[in-house]
């Protein structure tokens, strides 16, 4: 069966937001504050729909692996 742990998940996350979030802060205090916030809000939105299409993908996948398995045994039980 094909997953990924939630672990996995929930580290590659905060090292998303780690970056997208440090350069929106470096960015209000050495750019403008109005530049860290348009970097902050557009990685915010880069990590949901990022999180929308993985948990898309892994759902599908595996409705896709036990449809696989449910008809490898319908073919198994013919023979």
């Amino acid at each position: 069966m094909f997953s990924i742990s939630r672990v996995q998940r929930k580290i590659f996350y905060l090292l998303l937001g780690v970056v997208w979030f440090s350069t929106g802060f470096y960015a209000m205090f050495h750019d403008s504050f109005l530049n860290g916030l348009k970097i902050m809000a557009f990685g915010s939105a880069f990590m949901l729909i990022v999180f929308a299409i993985q948990t898309y993908v892994i759902k599908m996948i595996q409705l896709y692996d036990s449809n696989l398995l449910k008809q490898h045994k319908k073919l198994k039980k013919k023979k």
